[in-house]
């Protein structure tokens, strides 16, 4: 590596090259940018171990329903384009489906391969854990808010997992809105995760055809108790951060049966 990698001819201090493939331009980090600083960005990314096997290629498109393949190998190959493109993109990526789908295997195998072959400075976190942890700092067992918030605003590139999740109230729909605006604002590149999708959808096991009732709202409930139709990702996070993301971001949906339990009776492993 030059000693100082801003007198690089060949990306003039940019760390990038850009090469053709198959008829596309694509960003590449340059040979100046090579060295042991890749190891130390993964460890910095915080990525959970349980994801270290995650890769594009490893990504399995499999489902007993046409549609949902499609949907697979569509979503595999938005991926690699994502990943080839980086850093000259606009849009962060977010990935809807049901529990299962292969959702957090996508956007880790991203941050992963990003970090390694172009020097992105990425950040996963699963939003519950944020939660818990600013929870913590009240009570002056942790870090302070500034701490933990710091690195997700700051990160150049974030994975946020799990989005929507958990329960809740207005505190964490605050947070929540504080994080992504923040991150809006500053025209960084998010690539978020969620269960929920952008229309009702039945409890699984129940036919996806039809609609909801006329008029229906999941998030309201009546006398009898909760509608049995699922909510969508603007019920659980507000209209107004569902226009956000959607700005923010290119959406992927993801559907196809859970990968864990398929996994499980074959001895396998899928995140």
């Amino acid at each position: 590596m030059l000693a100082n990698a801003k007198d690089c001819p060949i990306c003039s201090g940019t760390g990038f090259t850009i090469e053709t493939r198959e008829g596309v331009e694509v960003a590449v980090r340059c040979s100046c940018r090579h060295d042991g600083r890749s190891e130390a960005l993964l460890v910095a990314a915080r990525i959970p171990p349980r994801y270290a096997h995650c890769t594009v290629e490893g990504f399995e498109v499999w489902s007993s329903d046409v549609g949902s393949r499609n949907l697979q190998s569509m979503a595999k190959r938005r991926t690699r384009e994502f990943v080839d493109c980086y850093p000259r993109l606009e849009k962060g990526l977010l990935y809807m489906g049901s529990v299962g789908t292969g959702k957090t295997h996508l956007a880790v195998a991203a941050l992963k391969e990003l970090i390694a072959t172009k020097g992105a400075q990425g950040l996963y976190v699963n939003f519950l854990e944020l939660v818990q942890q600013l929870q913590m700092s009240f009570d002056g067992g942790g870090a302070s808010r500034e701490e933990i918030l710091g690195p997700v605003t700051e990160a150049d590139l974030l994975v946020l997992d799990e989005l929507g999740a958990g329960r809740l109230t207005e505190w964490v729909r605050d947070l929540l809105y504080y994080v992504i605006n923040a991150r809006y604002m500053a025209r960084k590149v998010t690539i978020f995760t969620t269960n929920y999708l952008d229309s009702p959808q039945p409890p699984r096991g129940e036919p996806r055809g039809g609609e909801a009732p006329g008029g229906y709202r999941p998030a309201s409930h009546d006398a009898a108790g909760p509608d049995r139709w699922q909510e969508t990702l603007a019920d659980r996070i507000s209209e107004r951060l569902r226009s956000r993301l959607f700005e923010m971001c290119e959406v992927i949906e993801l559907r196809g049966e859970d990968y864990r339990a398929r996994g499980s009776s074959r001895g396998e492993r899928r995140s």
